[in-house]
């Protein structure tokens, strides 16, 4: 009952929007929904524990508690408590545990079911942004009224339920890849190139959001996953080697950084090309100001402002845009300091070397490697983590991960009976 109870939060994914409290504690459907699994999980894991049967948990990598120890930390050095917590609760604990109630309830042979709960979800926020481009419908609630969503209608440039088209991009992309095994549920050419025309939907929404980041990142995806799987197909041996795995994923980041300062300067309206050095300029002096520690979670935008005083169109014009540094890896660096970037890295090169050398579920396989790809590649130029949905996806893909290199027999696992 509780890997079908788990499906639940993943399909919801995306309705962190709908936000309540709960004992005056901020909280959203998709939080109170892991929530709700997790206390679930709990009390089979006691039942099963006080009535002697052998239970066994797995807790996964040892980098994502020191990165959530890293996150604990750099609470301390927020200026803004409430803030930081709130982050720490949204972009890494919840997310966390969903990423343990997957690895601990879901067998290997039933990943195609997370697959399509991805799908649904994917689809559900592809429609809406498609009809959004088309005009049929417009703002949700929590966007009306505002001069941003006003800005991107203007500019034919659909949002969905988000915040921004950009963030529509970085949860449409790594979907697409995270939702393809579900054509192993499909016999028969016609019923898959059937399922294979309602990634219309997807795409045609990536291209809505005029995301370069979101296009940069798909178009690498892309090549990496028929790469990938032609490479486990035949067994080259570049993937077995940690090094080689390492050094390949690490030069398609080098060059992806360099479509995208192209594509930037050729595609980007100079104010907005003009406003996002600013931030990475305010970003790097920060990082250098406080290289250690960091300036704890959810302070750029008042560190920003703090030392661009002396710059008036940035604090007229760009200080809007800066609620992060528009960079992945510099935001784990800002956010939790060097040991959590150092932690981040560690998982990222973990996730890597291992999917490499797993020899299973080919499909499943090159859909995460290409997912994580997207993240990395738009993380260049974005910040593809922190956020509630963003930061979920990421864990989802890490947990799927391991459910490929745990055995095809886990009858005494909790949730699997």
């Amino acid at each position: 009952m509780i890997k079908y109870l788990v499906l639940v939060p993943i399909l919801l994914i995306p309705t962190y929007i709908f936000r309540f409290t709960i004992f005056s504690i901020p909280t959203n459907v998709f939080e109170f929904s892991v929530l709700l699994a997790g206390l679930t999980f709990f009390i089979v894991w006691l039942s099963n524990y006080l009535s002697g049967k052998a239970v066994k948990c797995n807790f996964g990598y040892l980098a994502t508690y020191l990165l959530i120890l890293a996150a604990v930390v750099s609470i301390y050095f927020s200026a803004d408590k409430s803030t930081a917590l709130g982050i720490l609760k949204g972009w890494f604990i919840t997310p966390v545990m969903l990423y343990l109630l997957v690895i601990n309830c879901y067998p290997r042979d039933r990943t195609r079911d997370l697959s399509l709960a991805i799908f649904i979800s994917l689809m559900i926020v592809s429609i809406w942004a498609t009809l959004q481009k088309i005009g049929v419908i417009s703002t949700l609630f929590y966007q009306v009224g505002d001069p941003g969503f006003a800005d991107y209608l203007s500019r034919f440039r659909a949002f969905g339920p988000f915040e921004s088209p950009n963030y529509l991009a970085m949860f449409v992309v790594p979907s697409i890849f995270l939702s393809l095994p579900i054509f192993g549920y499909f016999k028969g050419a016609t019923n898959k190139l059937l399922l294979s025309t309602l990634y219309i939907f997807p795409l045609y929404a990536l291209y809505a959001s005029h995301s370069l980041g979101g296009l940069l990142a798909f178009g690498f995806a892309s090549i990496v996953y028929f790469a990938f799987q032609t490479a486990k197909i035949h067994r080259l041996k570049i993937l077995n080697s940690s090094w080689k795995m390492t050094g390949l994923v690490f030069a398609l980041i080098v060059v992806a950084a360099i479509f995208a300062l192209t594509f930037s300067s050729i595609g980007s309206e100079t104010y907005s090309r003009s406003m996002r050095i600013d931030i990475y300029r305010y970003a790097w002096d920060l990082a250098k100001n406080h290289p250690i520690f960091g300036i704890g979670l959810g302070q750029f935008q008042a560190a920003a402002r703090a030392i661009s005083l002396d710059n008036l169109g940035f604090q007229l014009y760009g200080l809007s845009y800066a609620l992060h540094p528009h960079n992945l890896f510099l935001s784990y660096w800002l956010s939790l300091g060097v040991f959590g970037l150092a932690a981040f890295i560690i998982l990222i090169i973990n996730f890597f070397v291992r999917l490499g050398r797993s020899k299973s579920d080919v499909t499943l396989s090159a859909g995460l490697f290409a997912a994580m790809t997207a993240i990395l590649i738009h993380g260049i130029i974005d910040t593809t983590y922190f956020k509630n949905d963003l930061s979920a996806i990421f864990w989802l893909i890490m947990a799927l991960s391991l459910l490929l290199e745990t055995k095809k027999k886990r009858s005494k696992e909790i949730g699997t009976n």
